[in-house]
């Protein structure tokens, strides 16, 4: 069912959407590195199983409102995506759009239900780390009336956890996993950084995200000790959620590997409901070198009739080329607006007694700061400490020793391509003692 301006719901705002949308792709950039091509297309289960996002909601559109079967939010509120990029959309059409001729088509959108826990709050660019338990347990309560066997968490936030944070984490996970629920989540996008929380926790089935061309991993992915798997995270083949107009390599992060491979892993237990947690990660992840292979998955799981009845469905009309281009300008009416990424950092480094102590100023209100300081100086620098600085926070204090180069960059939490460049700062000279100081005289 196409949308021409009209209103799915009384709780969404009224959208003029354009009544004759370009025509999709096909089969995806990623559906061919990741071998899924078929899924899309393949004949539907007997049940689906439920994919529940844990994200910033999920409004729905032509490729949404088929698959979103549930929408809540911790906040009480309507369940619609309150982030400025409408990151959660844009998971959900990652993981199950509609091939209906508008948008995009996603990765299991006739195997898979979706099922969206909004944990962000209006104007908010983080949350608290609680929040990640909070929507978990929103997800199995919702186990048996949408048989959710996936939880999908793409968002990272700033805010350290305490040890009573941490530990509602893992209980949130391990009684998961109990119910048979399998937790996916993001490795993160802080350029080669290591796995973050709640990724690196042993019982969750951590993403990294590979370029679609190359397959080699995309620069901003997260990896090393406790990545699991790879799947496609840049480079992808998307498009944008309110005008269904294609938008390629503009979506893209370990948000998007973790909601492609959360998807094919929710599509395997549709088409085997009697595999367990554990079993149906190891078929997802059995693949060479832990890279995503959707179509091997099935096979593991001895799938092969729905891969070969996909690959018969598969429409043959082959896929208009792919022209580059600039992101379009959109009428101010668009809900979706022209995101422009962030002006270089102004900052300042000084000596404080024993730290130097780092100063911003002007940064806007919706970027986190990331600062970076390398230490080996002499040598090949190795990355010493990655901060965030969010909320109000504009100054942060390092030790003075050890430290060869500090860099900052301004970051949109939900939105990788609007960060800025990186810019590496003096380090002030050291103050001359008075001993020094009176030789000199």
């Amino acid at each position: 069912m196409r949308w021409c301006g009209v209103c799915i719901t009384a709780a969404l705002v009224p959208l003029p959407l354009p009544c004759a949308a370009r025509a999709e792709t096909t089969i995806t950039a990623q559906a061919v590195a990741d071998n899924g091509g078929f899924l899309p297309y393949a004949p539907p289960p007997a049940q689906r199983a439920g994919l529940c996002l844990v994200d910033t909601g999920v409004n729905l559109n032509p490729d949404t409102e088929g698959v979103v079967v549930q929408r809540t939010a911790l906040d009480g509120g309507s369940g619609e995506d309150v982030s400025a990029t409408l990151h959660g959309t844009v998971m959900a059409m990652m993981a199950g759009a509609t091939a209906n001729g508008w948008g995009m088509t996603g990765t299991a959108p006739g195997a898979i239900q979706i099922v969206s826990v909004g944990i962000t709050e209006p104007g908010k660019t983080t949350f608290p780390f609680s929040s990640y338990a909070a929507g978990i347990t929103e997800c199995l309560e919702q186990r048996h009336k949408d048989n959710v066997r996936v939880i999908n968490l793409s968002l990272g936030t700033t805010e350290k956890p305490s040890g009573e944070s941490y530990e509602a984490l893992v209980n949130a996970i391990e009684r998961a996993t109990n119910y048979g629920v399998a937790v996916v989540a993001a490795a993160g996008n802080d350029d080669g950084g290591p796995v973050e929380y709640p990724a690196a926790y042993p019982r969750v089935l951590s993403v990294g995200a590979t370029d679609t061309q190359g397959g080699g991993f995309c620069s901003f992915s997260n990896r090393g000790e406790g990545l699991r798997l790879l799947a496609p995270g840049c480079d992808l083949d998307g498009a944008n959620p309110t005008t269904g107009e294609p938008d390629y390599n503009y979506w893209q992060g370990t948000s998007e590997a973790s909601s492609i491979a959360a998807a094919a892993l929710a599509a395997l237990y549709s088409y085997a409901p009697g595999l367990s947690a554990e079993a149906g990660e190891n078929d997802l992840t059995g693949a060479q070198n832990g890279v995503l292979d959707i179509a091997q998955s099935f096979r593991n799981a001895g799938l092969e009739g729905i891969i070969t009845a996909g690959e018969a469905a598969t429409p043959s009309t082959p896929a208009a080329p792919r022209v580059e281009s600039p992101p379009q300008q959109m009428p101010p009416s668009r809900t979706m607006t022209l995101i422009r990424p962030f002006a270089r950092p102004r900052a300042r480094l000084r000596r404080i007694k024993h730290r130097l102590m780092l100063t911003l100023a002007g940064r806007p209100k919706e970027a986190e700061a990331q600062v970076r300081y390398l230490g080996h100086r002499g040598r090949s620098h190795r990355l010493r400490a990655l901060r965030t600085l969010h909320g109000a926070f504009n100054k942060l204090a390092l030790p003075r020793t050890g430290v060869a180069e500090v860099s900052v960059r301004y970051i949109d939490p939900y939105d990788i391509e609007r960060a800025s460049a990186w810019i590496t700062l003096r380090l002030p000279r050291p103050a001359r003692t008075a001993r020094k100081a009176r030789r000199r005289r």
